[in-house]
């Protein structure tokens, strides 16, 4: 993959990523990647289907080391740290770099739950903190005004696109130094 042209001057390399290589099986689907990512800059990968987009994002937080047989090689270094290394606690590294998915996976929950689970997680709020951050992620996600009255419906009710930017609301909520949004 070529490497982004930057439209100002340089910032912070969040994420560099060196010779990567990824193996669904015995079957190679990237060869060699080699790319930096800077920090408060939108990275966008363009190409045809099938080209290894998505199979890149999922590098990033290591999403496919929850499928035997598919690995990665080669060096992606966040904030200084190889997230490769068999040693990185991948939950908190998902805490750090969330992912949206391209299909709406929200979880089987209300709208409120599905926001505060990932919070829940790693911060302990009070109810007040909880029900600010809730409001926030949403609002964040341009959902709030047609959710506000809707806090304790199924997350699973809402149409299409609102269950999209409900997945967004949950990935925003945990305040992660990186989004991926395939």
């Amino acid at each position: 993959m070529p490497k982004p042209i930057p439209t100002e001057s340089p910032k912070n390399k969040t994420i560099e990523i060196s010779n990567l290589n990824f193996f669904y099986g015995k079957t190679q689907s990237l060869t060699n990647v080699s790319l930096d990512i800077h920090e408060k800059q939108v990275t966008a990968f363009i190409g045809p289907s099938g080209c290894g987009k998505s199979t890149l994002l999922r590098t990033l937080n290591r999403m496919y080391d929850l499928y035997p047989g598919q690995r990665a090689e080669g060096s992606i270094m966040y904030r200084g740290r190889n997230i490769l290394d068999p040693q990185q606690d991948v939950n908190m590294l998902r805490a750090k770099v969330g992912m949206v998915f391209q299909k709406p996976t929200p979880f089987p929950m209300s709208v409120y739950d599905n926001i505060a689970f990932g919070v829940r997680l790693y911060e302990n709020l009070s109810k007040g903190e909880m029900d600010e951050r809730v409001e926030w992620a949403l609002k964040k996600a341009a959902l709030w005004g047609e959710v506000k009255d809707k806090l304790t419906k199924s997350g699973l009710s809402l149409s299409g696109g609102q269950q999209q930017r409900l997945c967004i609301a949950r990935g925003v909520a945990v305040k992660p130094d990186v989004l991926l949004l395939d």
